[in-house]
C-alpha cells in the first residue's frame, strides 16, 4: 500500500494529477516540512491516493512525491493526516474504504530527517476515519478523534454497502481513541453525536481545568462537547456559537497556552480563511489575522516550529468538475501561511519571516489527456467515442452525436446532408454498428463552422408549417440540415415531432372553422390540407375523442 519507489513514484507527481486537496503539515526537530494532501481520478471516488512531499528550505520549493499511500486493487486512500509525535517520529494516517469494509490505517517514520524515508508496516488504529491531528494530553496520553460516518457516505463516493454484521463497531459519532504507551496500542474511549452533524472532522484539546473540548462539524457550523473523565464520557454536543461554514477547521492549544483556532470566521462560504486567537479557553478569540481571503480556501492544518505557526490548506481543488477544460480553470493549489501569535494579535504580519498565500502545490496541465478521463467527447477518436457511444447509448446513438456536434449538422451541404440521411438509415438497418456509427461522426467532425450562431431551425419549420409546406424532406431541404437533423432538433426543442405539429395546427384551424362557419366536413378537410375527410375525421378523433360533428354540435349549443 505505500509505495515508495523512485521509479513508480513518478506516476504520482504533479503533471499526472488533475485535482488535490484536504491536505495535513508537519515538521520535523531538523525544520523538514512535509506536506500531504489527496489526489487521484477526477474527484473523491474510488482509486483515490495520499501524496507526500516535503521541503528543505522553509517552504520555498517542495519535492515531487517522497511517499504515496495507493490501494491499487479495489476502493480509495484518503483523508491523510501527519503528525510529529513527542518523539519526533513521523505519523503518516490515512482512511480506507473499499469493497472489503474501512478504517483509520497509520504508518510511523522513526527518522523523518533521513535522506531514505523508512516506513514501519501500515496498521489499523480504528474505525472509520481520522481527518484531523491528534492531541498529546498534558498526562502524556495521545488523543485520535476518530469518527464513525452514516452510511450515506458510501453512495457518495459510489462503494458497495458494507455487510454492517462484519463491521467491528456499528456505533456512529465523533469518537476519541487513546494511547497510553506511545502508539503501540490504542483503547477506544467514549464519544458523542451532534445535531445536524456532517462528517464530523472533530478535534479535541485540553483546557486549563483539565476538561478535554470536542468541537465538531455541523451543517451549521461547529458544535461543541466537553468530558470530565479523560474521554470516557461526553456532554451532549451543543452549538458552540462559533460559526462558520459546513467545514473542516483547526483547533490547537499552543505551547504559550493560548488556543488557535484556524476557521472562516462571521462568513458562511469557504472565503476569509481566519486565524483567530483565544486567552480564555476558547470563551472568546478577541484576536485574528485574515489568512486568505479567496473563495475556496479552505481545511486548515497546523503545525507550531520554532516561534512560528504554520497553517496549510488547498484552494480550488479542481475535483467534481464536467471537464478537463473546467478543471484547468481551478487553482488546484495547496499553501501554507508562517505566522507568529504576534501577527494575529496587531491583525496583520509583523514578524520578521511571516508570510501568507505560500504555494505548496500547484497544478497545471495534466499529462494523461489521451486517456480522456471524463469521457468528453470532443477528446474521443472517431473509434473511440463509436465505441463509448454503442455501449453507453445503444438506443440513441444519433441523437447524442447530433447534441455534441449542433453546428456541424447544421452547416452541411446538400451532398453531406444526404450522405448523413443514408448513414442512419443503415445504422438502423445493421447489426453490426461499428463502421457506420464511424463514419456519421467523421461526416460530422468535418463540417467547418460556417456561421456565427445557430441557425433557427424550428422557426424556419414553423413557418413552413404555416405556409403549406409538409414533406420533411421538403423542409429539410428549404432549412439547409439533414431530415434525420432535423427531426431530431425540432422534437429536442419542442418536445414534438415534426409530423404531430403539422397535424396540431390543421386541427387547430379546423376547430376554428367548425365553429365560426357552417362548412361541410369534407370543405373543412380540403381547406385544412388534409388528405381525405376520412383521415381528418379519424385524425380528430384520436386527438378529441371525438368527432369533428360531435366538437361542433357540443360547442354551438
Amino acid at each position: 500500500m505505500l509505495i515508495t519507489d523512485k521509479n513508480e513514484l513518478k506516476n504520482y507527481s504533479t503533471p499526472y494529477r488533475i485535482w488535490q486537496g484536504i491536505p495535513g503539515i508537519a515538521i520535523t526537530k531538523k525544520g523538514r516540512i512535509f506536506s500531504t494532501f489527496y489526489s487521484g481520478g477526477t474527484k473523491e471516488e474510488e482509486g483515490n491516493y495520499v501524496v507526500l512531499i516535503k521541503s528543505d528550505d522553509d517552504g520555498k520549493t517542495f519535492s515531487e512525491p517522497v511517499t504515496v499511500v495507493h490501494n491499487k486493487e479495489d476502493g480509495r486512500c484518503f483523508d491523510e493526516i501527519i503528525w510529529i509525535d513527542p518523539k519526533g517520529r513521523l505519523w503518516l494516517c490515512w482512511g480506507y474504504q473499499g469493497k472489503h469494509g474501512e478504517g483509520e490505517y497509520a504508518s510511523v517514520c522513526e527518522n523523518p530527517d533521513a535522506d531514505e524515508l523508512v516506513w514501519s508496516k501500515p496498521k489499523l488504529i480504528g474505525y472509520d476515519v481520522m481527518m484531523c491531528k491528534p492531541t498529546v494530553l498534558t498526562s502524556g496520553e495521545w488523543v485520535f478523534p476518530i469518527t464513525v460516518w452514516e452510511d450515506a457516505w458510501r453512495n457518495f463516493n459510489n462503494l458497495p454497502p458494507v455487510n454492517m454484521d462484519e463491521r467491528k463497531d456499528k456505533q456512529k459519532g465523533a469518537f476519541v481513541y487513546l494511547s497510553c504507551d506511545n502508539g503501540k496500542t490504542f483503547i477506544k474511549k467514549g464519544g458523542t453525536i451532534a445535531k445536524d452533524r456532517s462528517f464530523d472532522e472533530h478535534m479535541v484539546t485540553e483546557l486549563s481545568d483539565g476538561r478535554l473540548m470536542m468541537l465538531i462539524r455541523t451543517l451549521y457550523g461547529i458544535a461543541v462537547s466537553y468530558s470530565y473523565d479523560r474521554g470516557l464520557s461526553w456532554t451532549k454536543a451543543e452549538d458552540s456559537k462559533i460559526g462558520g461554514p459546513c467545514s473542516r477547521f483547526s483547533i490547537t492549544r499552543l505551547k504559550s497556552g493560548r488556543h488557535l483556532l484556524v476557521n472562516h470566521y462571521n462568513f458562511n462560504g469557504r472565503n476569509n480563511l481566519t486565524a483567530l486567537l483565544s486567552d480564555d479557553d476558547c470563551k472568546t478569540f478577541k484576536y485574528s489575522l485574515l489568512l486568505d481571503e479567496r473563495s475556496q480556501v479552505s481545511y486548515p492544518d497546523v503545525q507550531e516550529y520554532n516561534g512560528y505557526i504554520y497553517i496549510t490548506y488547498d484552494r480550488e481543488r479542481g475535483g467534481f468538475e464536467p471537464s478537463l477544460e473546467k478543471a484547468y480553470t481551478c487553482a488546484r493549489e495547496v499553501l501554507f501561511a508562517k505566522i507568529t501569535e504576534e501577527d494575529i494579535i496587531k491583525g496583520k504580519i509583523v514578524s520578521k519571516d511571516g508570510k501568507l498565500k505560500q504555494i505548496i502545490s500547484k497544478l497545471g496541465k495534466y499529462a494523461k489527456e489521451y486517456e480522456n478521463p471524463y469521457k468528453e467527447y470532443n477528446r474521443f477518436s472517431e473509434v473511440e467515442l463509436a465505441k463509448f457511444l454503442i455501449e453507453k447509448h445503444p438506443d440513441c446513438i444519433v441523437e447524442k452525436i447530433f447534441d455534441y456536434y449542433p453546428i456541424g449538422c447544421e452547416n452541411m451541404h446538400k451532398v453531406q446532408c444526404e450522405k448523413m440521411d443514408e448513414l442512419v438509415e443503415q445504422l438502423n438497418e445493421k447489426e453490426n454498428k461499428l463502421t457506420t456509427v464511424i463514419d456519421i461522426i467523421t461526416l460530422v467532425r468535418s463540417v467547418k463552422d460556417t456561421t456565427n450562431e445557430s441557425v433557427p431551425i424550428v422557426e424556419l419549420v414553423k413557418k413552413m408549417v404555416s405556409n403549406g409546406v409538409e414533406n420533411v424532406s421538403e423542409i429539410a431541404e428549404k432549412t439547409g440540415v439533414s431530415k434525420c437533423y432535423l427531426q431530431h432538433v425540432f422534437k429536442k426543442q419542442t418536445g414534438t415531432t415534426i409530423t404531430e405539429y403539422k397535424n396540431t395546427q390543421k386541427l387547430a384551424k379546423a376547430k376554428r372553422l367548425l365553429i365560426s362557419t357552417e362548412k361541410n366536413i369534407t370543405e373543412i378537410s380540403n381547406e385544412c390540407g388534409f388528405e381525405s375527410s376520412s383521415y381528418f375525421a379519424e385524425l380528430f378523433k384520436s386527438y378529441e375523442n371525438l368527432t369533428p360533428t360531435n366538437y361542433r354540435d357540443l360547442l354551438k349549443k
